[in-house]
């Protein structure tokens, strides 16, 4: 540990920048930690007084709301009850009016119902006990009765009533999931079709429940609603557990029976202290990286130049020789600078030069290779095509030439030094034709190659050398089988040639391929030819290699890389 710290004080205070840094955050860092932490305890003391105050008059607000909606609803029902309840002033004796005085009495009633409502009243009705309503048409009487709460209803007595909340799936038209506030009054009434009858009041509660929202949303409060009869009617979704820290304010509606219970976490009660203390924090986090960037700033001219021209001079060595050192300033850097730009320049002048050399050699190298071609070929085809002639037809002839031409022409095409595999394979097909012609169907040829292998390149005339190899030293008349088999390898290609022939022994294996050996009239030179194109082509790490048992078999191995 002694040891890691030691050098991290070493680098440390060898760098500029790092100096320069470390000034600049001791300047600063004092003053603006003091200046925050006073600012954070004032503020946060203020904030949270204010936040005090709103939160209690945002609960007030909802609390005065839901008593003006009951007190309101009330006010209506009582009304319209004692209205009904004096049979001097409307005796309905028909629910379904027969005479034209019928229907005006129950249009008259129906207007003075209509000439109660607010704004916010969604709709005013009174129902009979078989279940026929006066009020406006849309209301779906059937529906209404399925409620939940309807079987409470039937079970008030005179003088009681009954609020809560629920939806307007009841209704023919209009939303159909608008919250509503109902509140239902017995009729206290003898006469007529209003004996047993209730008033059913409906207020719009869409207002009271944004407003319950905002608390729920805004302020993180838990609101929960309970009716006369400690049933909860209203409760806040998913609630966080209660806590004995938590801001709780209770409220009972006397003339109701209701309550209500707000509770707001401790933890969003002082929010605005934490939002003011994390603003403080980063105010101060973002100080320290505007000095710190700022000393960088200030630093890079001093040491710009210096690391630059270290980064360049590792880049060079690495072998970029593209590297150039921009030009920014006159001073001592910048010549510097200038004259390393002109010694890289001048190494890679020299370098190109080498290599445009090399190039050449090497082209020379491979025509020199290609040129060679082993004249055994040519005459022994001649001498067949003429024994053929004394003996066969002119068919087979012009097949042998036929064959013969294609062969030649491929060896004689010094356009591309690289082509396809399959290219090469149809000149091996026309060579092994010329054989057959020769010596008759006294061999067999087997190939074996994946599909995926024939478009990858081979160098021009890779395998005849090695087919001529067999035929001239591996088998006696032409007798024997071949197997060709081409295999694709992670990265790189690996052809096997294998014949069942004579075979061959160690030093006739290493003087095939000897550059300083040669058989008679040449013989031998091709398979050597075939390893050294490899190699100039793809680098050492490819080539030929040679496996037999004398009497048995040969298999020539060769390994090129992939390219297409």
């Amino acid at each position: 540990m002694k040891n890691f710290t030691k050098k991290i004080k070493n680098y440390s205070f060898r760098s500029i920048r790092t100096k320069m840094v470390l000034f600049f955050l001791i300047v600063a860092l004092f003053p603006l930690l003091l200046f925050g932490l006073l600012s954070y305890g004032k503020s946060s003391e203020i904030v949270n007084k204010q936040f005090n105050d709103y939160e209690q008059f945002a609960v007030s607000q909802l609390n005065e709301q839901i008593e003006n909606i009951f007190e309101q609803m009330y006010v209506v029902s009582k009304d319209i009850n004692q209205y009904l309840s004096d049979p001097t002033l409307v005796i309905l004796q028909e629910e379904i009016p027969r005479t034209y005085t019928g229907f005006i009495e129950i249009k008259n009633f129906e207007r003075y119902l209509e000439a109660h409502k607010t704004y916010d009243t969604k709709g005013i009705y009174l129902i009979t006990n078989t279940g026929y309503y006066y009020g406006n048409s849309r209301l779906d009487i059937h529906k209404l009765f399925k409620k939940p709460f309807w079987k409470e209803i039937n079970s008030l007595k005179d003088g009681d009533l009954w609020i809560g909340f629920y939806n307007t799936d009841h209704y023919f038209t209009g939303k159909k999931d608008e919250k509503i506030i109902g509140l239902v009054f017995p009729i206290e009434s003898d006469f007529g079709v209003l004996k047993g009858s209730k008033l059913l009041v409906e207020t719009n509660a869409e207002e009271l429940f944004s407003y319950i929202g905002f608390l729920e949303n805004d302020l993180h409060a838990s609101i929960t609603l309970k009716n006369g009869k400690n049933q909860v009617v209203y409760k806040t979704k998913n609630t966080q557990k209660e806590l004995t820290t938590d801001i709780i304010w209770n409220n009972h509606f006397e003339a109701y029976g209701w309550d209500i219970h707000i509770r707001i976490p401790k933890e969003y009660y002082y929010q605005s202290s934490t939002v003011i203390l994390r603003y403080t924090i980063a105010a101060i986090l973002f100080s320290i990286i505007l000095v710190s960037v700022l000393a960088v700033v200030f630093s890079v001219p001093l040491t710009r130049g210096i690391k630059s021209l270290n980064s360049s001079m590792k880049r060079v060595s690495e072998g970029n020789l593209d590297t150039q050192i921009p030009i920014r300033f006159n001073d001592e850097l910048g010549i510097l600078s200038q004259n390393f730009n002109v010694m890289v320049n001048q190494i890679k002048e020299l370098i190109e030069k080498i290599s445009m050399t090399e190039r050449l050699k090497r082209q020379a190298e491979l025509k020199a290779f290609h040129y060679q071609i082993n004249p055994h070929l040519l005459f022994n085809t001649l001498n067949s095509i003429q024994w053929k002639a004394r003996l066969s037809g002119a068919k087979e002839v012009q097949g042998m030439i036929y064959h013969l031409t294609e062969v030649l022409h491929e060896n004689l095409n010094f356009a591309d030094e690289l082509i396809p595999l399959k290219k090469e394979l149809k000149t091996i097909q026309h060579y092994l034709k010329v054989q057959e012609i020769r010596y008759g169907q006294t061999f067999e040829y087997i190939e074996t190659i994946h599909p995926e292998c024939l478009d990858y390149l081979i160098p021009r005339m890779s395998l005849q050398p090695l087919f001529e190899n067999i035929f001239f030293h591996a088998f006696e008349d032409g007798r024997g089988r071949i197997e060709l088999e081409v295999t694709a390898q992670p990265g790189y290609l690996e052809l096997t040639l294998t014949d069942n022939g004579k075979g061959m022994n160690k030093e006739t294996m290493d003087k095939l391929l000897d550059p300083n050996h040669q058989g008679v009239n040449g013989r031998g030179i091709g398979v050597y030819n075939v390893d050294q194109r490899i190699r100039l082509h793809f680098g050492n790490e490819y080539g030929l290699s040679i496996e037999s048992v004398a009497g048995m078999k040969s298999s020539f191995r060769i390994k090129w890389p992939k390219r297409s």
